[in-house]
Order: C-alpha cells, then sequence, then structure tokens
C-alpha cells in the first residue's frame, strides 16, 4: 500500500478484526442466568438416584418423553404411572481410545473419558466428555416408548458383567429388562478403536396383543462454562458450545445454551439425521436413519442437567409372539474431520469455522494433505505458507515493484513537501501528478493485503477448530502449537520482520502522528500475536520474512537499474 493513510487505514482494520476476535468474549453482554425452579411441585417431580448410582436429578415431567400414539393402530390411552427407581450399578468398558460407564438405570452413557486426549500437554488427566459430576453432569439417554409398555432411561436393567476391557474387535453388552410379557434387549457394540457406538434395542412380544412403539434419543447436559469465563489465552474461548442438529430440509443448524429458552426446537424430519451437543474439539451425538423422526430442545431449570435435545423415532411393531428391532448410533469423540463425514451427511460440519468457511476448509485440506506427507503440522504450516506466497507472487511482486518506485521518488516527494508546505491540498495534487508521469500506481499495493487478511483470520479458525492440530509439536520450544509460543520467539521474529520491511517502505506525505503509530504497529502485533496460538504466529512470521526477502530483493534490483 503506497498511500499512508490508506495502508494505515487498512492496517489499523486488520489489527481491530484480531482484537475483536480476541476480547470479545471478555466484554460481551453477560449471559442472562434463569434461576433454578425450587418450588414444591417440581421437587415433587423429581426422584433423585441412589448415591451409588449417577448422583443427579432427573425432572420426570420433562426429561422423560411423552408416551407414543400411534393412531393408525391403537386408541388406547397413553399410560400415566412414572416408573419407579430403584438403585442401580455402574458397567465399565474400557477401550483403545474410551473408558465409558453405563448406569444399570436406563442402561444410560453417564460417563466418557477420551483416552487419547490429555487435557494438557503434559497432564496425566484425559477429557472428559460426560460425566456423573454434578457441575458437569452430561448423559445419553435412549428408551421406547409405547402405549401398550415403555421402557424408560428410569428403569433398571439387567446385566450379567461389570467391567469389559476390549483392546481388539468389538464386544456386545446386552442388557435386559422385561415388563408385563414385553423383555427388552438394549445392545451396545463397542469397538476398540472407535468412538462409533452401535446401540440396538430388541423387543420380544411375548403377549397375546401386537406391541407398537418408538425408540428416543438424549442428549442432557448442564453448562459448565456458565459463569466461568475461559482465560485471555484459551484456545475454545471463541468455539461455539451448545447442541446442534441436521437433516437435509433445515441443514446444519446450532442452538447456543443461552438460545435453549426462546428458540426451542420442535421439528418433524422425513430424511436421515442427528443430534448432538457440541464443545471445543469435541461432541457426543446420535445418529439414526429413520424415515420420520421428530427432534426436539427442552430447557429444565429444575434439572441438574437442564439442557435436553431428543430424537424420537418412527413407530415399529413386534406381533403377538414376534420380535423387532430398532437401531441407531453413539458418536463419543473428536471432530476428527477425515472421519466424520463417512459416518453422516453433514456431521463435519460440527467443525464450525463460522464465515471462512468457504476459506478455511479448503485451507485445512491442503493443509492436511501437506502433513500426510511430511508427518509434522510445524513444517506443514511453514509448507502451507510457501504455497499461498507463491500463489500470490504476482500480485506481492506488482506491489514491491511500486513500492520500490515509490522509493526512488523520494526526494523529490521531499521537494514538493516543502515547497508547498503551507498547502496540503497542493502538495497532495502536485504527488499524483508526478505519480502518473512516472507511472507509479499508489493503490497498487492494496489488492496483496486485503487478499491476505481473510487468509489470515481462516487460518486462524483452523487452527483454533482442528483437533487434529490440537498439542500437536513442532520443534525444539515449540511443543503445542494449538497454544501461545511459551518463550515469544515467533512475536518477536515477526516485529524484527515487520520493522524492517518498514524502513523498505516509502511512507510520502505522512504526517508525524501517522508515522509514530506506523512504527508502533509491529509492537502491537507481536503483544498480540503473544496470546495467539504459536501455529498461527508461525504462518505469519514465516510470511513476513519471505514477503521482507522479497521485497528487499525487487528494491534492490530497482535500485541498481537507476
Amino acid at each position: 500500500m503506497n498511500n499512508p493513510k490508506n495502508m494505515l487505514l487498512i492496517a489499523l482494520i486488520f489489527l481491530g478484526i484480531l482484537l475483536y476476535m480476541e476480547w470479545q468474549k471478555d466484554y460481551a453482554p453477560q449471559p442472562v442466568v434463569i434461576n433454578e425452579v425450587t418450588n414444591n411441585a417440581s421437587v415433587n417431580n423429581q426422584i433423585e438416584m441412589d448415591s451409588s448410582s449417577s448422583n443427579t436429578e432427573f425432572n420426570l415431567v420433562d426429561d422423560v418423553p411423552e408416551v407414543a400414539i400411534d393412531n393408525s393402530k391403537t386408541t388406547q390411552q397413553p399410560q400415566t404411572e412414572i416408573p419407579q427407581r430403584t438403585s442401580g450399578s455402574i458397567i465399565t468398558v474400557t477401550t483403545n481410545v474410551l473408558k465409558l460407564k453405563i448406569d444399570t438405570i436406563g442402561a444410560s452413557v453417564v460417563y466418557a473419558e477420551l483416552l487419547k486426549y490429555p487435557i494438557t500437554k503434559k497432564s496425566k488427566e484425559n477429557v472428559i466428555l460426560l460425566s456423573q459430576e454434578v457441575e458437569k453432569a452430561y448423559y445419553a439417554q435412549t428408551g421406547l416408548l409405547s402405549t401398550q409398555q415403555r421402557f424408560v432411561h428410569t428403569d433398571l436393567y439387567q446385566v450379567q458383567q461389570t467391567n469389559y476391557e476390549v483392546t481388539d474387535g468389538t464386544v456386545e453388552i446386552p442388557f435386559t429388562i422385561e415388563k408385563n410379557g414385553i423383555k427388552v434387549t438394549k445392545t451396545y457394540s463397542i469397538s476398540a478403536d472407535s468412538y462409533l457406538i452401535e446401540l440396538t434395542d430388541k423387543v420380544q412380544n411375548n403377549t397375546d396383543s401386537e406391541w407398537t412403539g418408538q425408540q428416543y434419543r438424549q442428549l442432557q447436559r448442564t453448562n459448565p462454562w456458565l459463569n466461568n469465563d475461559p482465560s485471555f489465552t484459551d484456545a475454545g474461548r471463541m468455539s461455539f458450545k451448545g447442541a446442534a442438529y441436521f437433516e437435509s430440509n433445515e441443514g446444519f443448524t446450532q442452538l447456543e445454551f443461552d438460545d435453549f429458552v426462546e428458540d426451542k426446537i420442535n421439528i418433524d424430519v422425513q430424511t436421515e439425521s442427528w443430534v448432538a451437543m457440541v464443545q471445543h474439539y469435541f461432541f457426543s451425538g446420535f445418529i439414526y436413519k429413520d424415515e420420520k423422526t421428530k427432534i426436539i430442545s427442552k430447557y429444565m431449570p429444575a434439572s441438574k442437567t437442564p439442557y435436553l435435545i431428543r430424537a424420537t423415532s418412527g413407530f415399529s411393531s413386534a406381533q403377538a409372539g414376534g420380535q423387532t428391532e430398532i437401531s441407531s448410533q453413539l458418536y463419543i469423540g473428536p471432530k476428527m474431520q477425515a472421519e466424520l463425514p463417512s459416518l453422516a451427511k453433514g456431521l463435519d460440519l460440527t467443525v464450525d469455522y463460522g464465515i471462512f468457511t468457504a476459506i478455511a476448509k479448503p485451507l485445512f485440506w491442503v493443509l492436511n494433505k501437506i502433513h500426510s506427507m511430511v508427518g509434522n503440522w510445524g513444517w506443514s504450516i511453514i509448507l502451507l505458507t510457501i504455497l499461498i506466497k507463491l500463489l500470490f507472487f504476482k500480485l506481492t511482486e506488482k506491489q514491491y515493484n511500486s513500492m520500490a518506485r515509490m522509493r526512488k521518488l523520494q526526494p523529490r516527494i521531499q521537494t514538493l513537501k516543502e515547497r508547498h508546505k503551507e498547502n496540503k491540498q497542493k502538495f497532495n495534487e502536485e504527488m499524483m501528478k508526478l505519480y502518473k508521469k512516472e507511472k507509479v500506481n499508489p493503490m497498487g499495493g492494496c489488492l496483496p493485503m486485503l487478499i491476505q487478511i481473510p487468509v489470515f483470520i481462516a487460518l486462524y479458525w483452523v487452527l483454533l477448530e482442528s483437533v487434529e492440530l490440537r498439542q500437536a509439536p513442532f520443534m525444539l520450544w515449540l511443543q503445542d502449537l494449538s497454544s501461545p509460543d511459551p518463550y515469544f520467539i515467533l512475536p518477536a521474529i515477526n516485529a524484527a520482520a515487520m520493522f524492517m520491511t518498514q524502513r523498505l517502505s516509502p511512507t510520502p506525505g505522512m504526517d508525524p502522528m501517522q508515522a509514530k503509530i506506523m512504527k508502533f504497529m509491529p509492537i502491537g502485533f507481536s503483544v498480540m500475536f503473544a496470546f495467539f496460538q504459536s501455529g498461527l504466529v508461525l504462518y505469519w512470521a514465516v510470511n513476513s520474512s519471505l514477503s521482507l526477502l522479497q521485497q528487499w530483493i525487487i528494491t534492490k534490483r530497482i535500485d541498481a537499474n537507476g
């Protein structure tokens, strides 16, 4: 950018965008906290689990769906009794990637630990996605609804074994329950190296009348981020947290925790779909291929797990003496972009790049392809930077040629400035005439700078959202590209490159205040970069260094040619 005012304006806009992205969480309006309902009616509707089980509360009015009625098959009235809970036990399943706990009450998954993902680089504790802790309560629950006999997640199931170690192949864990001649076997099929769990409800009808019902699947949790502001350097502070669902007509839809009260979901779906609870890097979700499904969300202020998203299947029937099966899948794990599309359509959209998705997705694709060849995310970022630099080489070459010619005009511009120091308008007119005579375009450097801003921000979101780069090492002191540079070496390199670039860049007509701001910018950018992920600063430092080298070579060549 050769016009100093325009150059300063774009630089300040760029700086403002970055500062807004980093600071908006601190200064955004705080969410309104809705007080929990504590009246007697709500308390009476809750049944506290036995201390040996999940140690939480369920609001049976809200979190157990209404009993289904298939008007085409029956005119019976729905059951109204509340299922009685008794103490259950916990079944532990450990695979190569997951540690799960399944409560025999409801055969619900009440704990999920991701064994391949430590909380921090040096931590011995792993990420816990589903949890029984009161402040982080988070469950995956299923059940069957029917006018003949229902089986909900407050019922007690039976299981023969309490501990499973799965290091190879797949294990099937059956939970059984029987009521009034209807026997249900809920089977979890869990593979040693997969985050995807197959779930099947088999209904055996031992009565003399037809059984008709639906399967429901729901995710229920608290909001552990409420009134718990993340630190400034927390990579997940900008990431989406809440519920999400996908179906072909509506596409991908998100529901933040703050929106559960007003923007309730209640839709009928005619295609394959899924529902999920999403957070930074990880999510859990129910995937199903029913032809007819109903998706709803609920906010239950009286519950310890007030946020719920549920999908209810279409109807299935078991004739007298016959059986039927209803299946779905439960995913609990990381947002692996290469694997999610093969599991369900739209599942990769849980990786949320925001408005820069159109740029960020191709960037990640290229970055991932490079990584598959070099095996190191740091070198992949450097090679991606070089590719981007080559892509815009001709544009930046024009920019630096223009700046080099501008630099040669500095003595003449200074003469004009002294001649018209009392008439700034006249000075600007004479300077523009000089540009025209020497065929120098003062706007010639705009486009390359403008292009790099969205690329930079898109890469910011790639590094922010891609679990593949989480805690990824580079070399030497950079052992986690998703966290800030611990010794601020990269921000210092970037500052040095910016200072040297400024010395090669002409600033005709710049007043003292503008000059001071321009001199401060390398320091301002470097201070800001000190809080950014080191992978992002690595990109910018390499880009700045390559730009400096290119500009120096072009300037020297033009100076040598006179």
